[in-house]
């Protein structure tokens, strides 16, 4: 029977730790709004700036455990390159290019060496790159499939497809990488609204054997967890080609529950209603991931299983 247990964490928010802001809370009180509101881990993604909290052991008794970051925050002329540093061991700052893709590359290269994972972030914010761009690189883990920020265009628009739809081409595509969901958080104090960057709206659960930067980051990089804005599962398995889902329940709301099993391009292979679900790729499955949708509108999204 396996020790390792759900771990819940966030691994972009901001602080007023850095010059760049624009968090509106000290990086003390960000770590104990997640440590109150049940989070194991986090990452004080500020731009730029390595934000590294010591504290006496009663203070770090308030916090949830501190993975090293930061948000790089580079452009291509008129377009942002925001990039997540997860667990550097150093400051990155940012890199600049010739190409757009360059700009993506040089900076991802950067987190690498860096001892870190790279999350591509919220690529529709101010439609900055697509799964074109994406696919021309190289060595990014993960990208984020949910932003909490206001301003992140999620769903997509016009012409411009959703960062969901981004991702299903980039797995298309042959490359490997998950899928995140974050906060994103900038706005700790006044009005929760959705108009403001507030904490709390997605995140991840990682499958780790303890709370450690080793235990968690690994279980990361393998892509062992799932990431939500507020569906929870219960268990989560692939045994051999089956996948097998059951979730944990919202008694209260009484809430109910679709899973989409999803193939390349966002083709959908398999829909069910119910707390629970399995699906069994087939031979000709490249991947198949899946997204459980709850009726009060929240989601929770599966790492893709490879066929091979």
């Amino acid at each position: 029977m396996s020790n390792k247990h759900w771990f819940k964490g966030n691994l972009h928010t901001h602080t007023s730790a850095s010059e760049r802001g624009p968090g509106d809370t000290p990086p003390e009180h960000v770590s104990e709004w997640y440590h109150d509101h049940d989070y194991d881990f986090l990452v004080l993604s500020d731009h730029n700036h390595r934000t590294i909290l010591d504290g006496t052991e009663a203070e770090r008794a308030k916090w949830p455990h501190l993975i090293p970051g930061e948000e790089i925050t580079a452009a291509f002329g008129e377009v942002p390159v925001h990039l997540g540093g997860i667990g550097t061991r150093e400051l990155v700052g940012q890199r600049e290019a010739r190409t757009l893709v360059e700009t993506l590359q040089v900076n991802i290269d950067a987190i690498e060496e860096a001892g870190g994972l790279a999350t591509l972030n919220h690529p529709n914010f101010k439609w900055s790159y697509s799964d074109r761009e994406i696919i021309a690189t190289h060595g990014a883990w993960a990208m984020e499939v949910f932003n909490g920020h206001p301003g992140v265009n999620n769903e997509g628009g016009g012409a411009s497809p959703s960062a969901e739809s981004i991702w299903d081409r980039v797995l298309a595509s042959g490359r490997r990488m998950f899928g995140v969901a974050t906060d994103d958080a900038h706005h700790f104090q006044g009005e929760f609204g959705p108009r403001r960057s507030n904490p709390g709206r997605g995140w991840i659960s990682v499958r780790a054997d303890g709370v450690s930067d080793e235990s968690l980051l690994s279980a990361m990089e393998r892509g062992d967890f799932y990431a939500s804005t507020g569906v929870k599962f219960a268990e989560l398995e692939v045994r051999g080609r089956e996948i097998v889902i059951e979730l944990e329940t919202e008694t209260e709301l009484q809430l109910k529950y679709r899973t989409v099993f999803t193939g390349p391009n966002g083709r959908e292979l398999w829909t069910t209603s119910g707390n629970s679900a399995r699906f069994t790729l087939s031979r000709s499955d490249d991947y198949v991931r899946a997204t459980v949708y709850a009726s009060n509108g929240e989601k929770a999204w599966m790492q893709p299983v490879f066929g091979d």
